[in-house]
């Protein structure tokens, strides 16, 4: 079956009802988590002012974590399409950003999106579905992997634990778990249509314990997904481990700038293995569909743990906090934004210039036929 054309893939357009409804929903969610939820940690008024008050050379330092973040985002997009500009994958990148951080609901549009802004770079959409497909996954493995980054960094300094070791050998044994699948899934067919089908009767056995309709056809989706992603997943996987892996250490080097510059002048309170674990935790609050992008979830629990596990005050983990949210979520829906409406742009361009080429050669083709009959 021959690739729909590029124009024809389209994002959908919800109702301007629904756009305002939304947008109000994504301030409230904002203006609940700011002047709610992170004020029950501490102080918002002596955390904002720590937070101000931080010296120049602390803020450019800051600045520049957070530019790190942003530039190592798009290599997720590198690292699945190797052939992809910087440009388009940063676009694509800070796009998908927006859509689903800063849009309540917003994982109904985000891949639609993804697929046309990837056909407009010539990208066809076999290669966009295993590309969005693994991109998802790894993210979901990365943001899995990091609490138990946190938990090695909290053993390796000190503080060794059964629990601690238990989690360690817990952590590692579920992700070789998943390596093994994911390669055999590559190698096999057969291997990956048993591990869907068992997998729907394990989730078939929990529906039906809450009342919920079956799960279909989990079988043929795995068999599917291994057609599509089992060349990708044999030849980039290292690079796409990495660049996920960086993008994890990029956002939360934000979070330990801040709490370095904060706690300037003393000895440091918040090790960075403390830190590095609360990260990790926290970030598991982005499955837990609240908020946009875990907004206020995650912040609460990442001040929580600061306070409880990290011995920071109260004012200077709230302002850590602060700073973290902001600058790894303010720029990227500023960036994301300003990246849709300039490829919708672009986009309308390219379809008007298909459009005016397309009705000039049919009229050209009409003269050329009212010739010929005047001719005959």
């Amino acid at each position: 079956m021959s690739e729909p054309p590029l124009e024809m893939i389209s994002v959908p357009q919800p109702s301007r009802r629904r756009q305002i409804i939304l947008g109000v929903v994504t301030v409230a969610a904002i203006a609940i988590a700011l002047f709610g939820i992170l004020p029950q940690f501490g102080d918002f008024e002596k955390a904002t002012d720590a937070a101000l008050g931080l010296p120049a050379h602390w803020l450019l330092a800051l600045i520049g974590a957070a530019a790190l973040s942003l530039i190592v985002y798009a290599t997720q997009w590198i690292a699945v399409l190797p052939e992809l500009r910087y440009r388009a994958a940063f676009s694509v990148a800070t796009t998908s950003f927006m859509i689903s951080n800063g849009i309540p609901g917003g994982g109904a549009i985000v891949l639609p999106t993804q697929y046309a802004m990837l056909a407009d770079e010539g990208v066809n959409r076999t290669r966009a579905t295993s590309a969005t497909g693994v991109t998802a996954l790894w993210n979901i493995l990365a943001t899995l992997m990091m609490p138990l980054v946190g938990v090695c960094f909290l053993v390796a300094a000190g503080e060794s634990t059964p629990t601690w070791w238990l989690t360690i050998a817990a952590g590692f044994t579920g992700f070789a778990v998943v390596a093994l699948l994911l390669r055999a899934l590559v190698r096999s067919v057969q291997v990956a249509r048993r591990v869907g089908v068992a997998a729907e009767r394990v989730a078939n056995f929990f529906l039906r314990l809450i009342k919920r309709h079956r799960a279909r056809g989990w079988g043929d989706a795995l068999v599917r997904f291994r057609e599509s992603t089992h060349v990708l997943l044999s030849t980039r996987w290292l690079q796409i481990s990495a660049a996920h892996i960086a993008i994890q250490l990029s956002q939360f080097a934000v979070l330990d700038v801040a709490l370095e510059g904060l706690q300037r002048g003393e000895p440091r309170s918040t090790t960075f293995a403390t830190a590095l674990f609360a990260f990790g935790v926290s970030r598991l609050g982005t499955f837990i569909p609240i908020s946009p992008g875990g907004l206020g979830t995650v912040d609460g629990v990442l001040a929580a743990l600061l306070v409880s596990a990290g011995n920071a005050t109260a004012a200077d983990a709230l302002a850590a906090v602060l700073i973290w949210r902001t600058l790894t979520f303010l720029p990227g829906m500023l960036l994301g934004s300003t990246s849709f409406v300039l490829w919708r742009r672009r986009s309308a361009r390219r379809v008007a210039a298909v459009l005016a080429h397309d009705a000039a050669a049919a009229s050209a083709r009409e003269t050329g036929y009212d010739a010929e009959s005047t001719g005959g």
